[in-house]
């Protein structure tokens, strides 16, 4: 690969980490408004409520499921993978389902089974964050071109420790906007 080429993948890979980044802070300010709007609504059924503390499931739940996607994403967009965004965004929406599946094992349960339904919820979150970890085992399983490479992807390994750090910055700017 000749110089030219190599400086336009490098200006390419710094740009999509600082999107990486930007989506991330955007992400977490809207993380943190809709927490802030489920804990001062009245969403509750027999035996639970998304009021006060029960709003942390968005945050717990949805902020994991969005860096499960980014990272899945960025690892197949490293790999040189065609559908990269498309896989990224299945990743991101499988933590949807298994966030979902927790809060809706608390009210399919009922109050009447009030320990199953705290399992099954405890099990649905624990399987989340372990999907952190699957997506990214996952992207890196999934056959993709791989591109030779003279040096280290780092702009990509940026991506992927920077967008945690900025949907979580982007929940504390939040703070500042929209105060509990």
């Amino acid at each position: 690969m000749g110089w030219g080429r190599r400086y336009h993948a490098l200006v390419k890979d710094s740009w999509f980490a600082g999107l990486l980044s930007f989506i991330g802070v955007i992400a977490g300010l809207c993380l943190w408004v809709v927490t802030i709007a489920v804990s001062r609504g009245n969403i509750s059924g027999n035996g639970w409520s998304l009021s006060g503390n029960g709003a942390l499931v968005v945050p717990f739940g949805l902020g994991p499921a969005l860096v499960a996607g980014g990272w899945a994403g960025t690892i197949l967009r490293m790999r040189g993978h065609p559908r990269w965004l498309l896989l990224g965004i299945g990743s991101g929406l499988i933590g949807l389902a298994l966030t979902t599946a927790s809060l809706l094992s608390i009210i399919v349960f009922g109050p009447k089974s009030r320990d199953a339904g705290a399992a099954a919820s405890l099990f649905f979150g624990f399987v989340l964050y372990g999907w952190l970890l699957g997506s990214a085992i996952v992207a890196a399983l999934i056959p993709a071109p791989d591109p030779d490479r003279r040096s280290p992807p780092l702009w990509s390994i940026a991506s992927i420790l920077l967008l945690p750090i900025t949907l979580i910055a982007g929940c504390e700017a939040g703070t500042g906007i929209l105060p509990r």
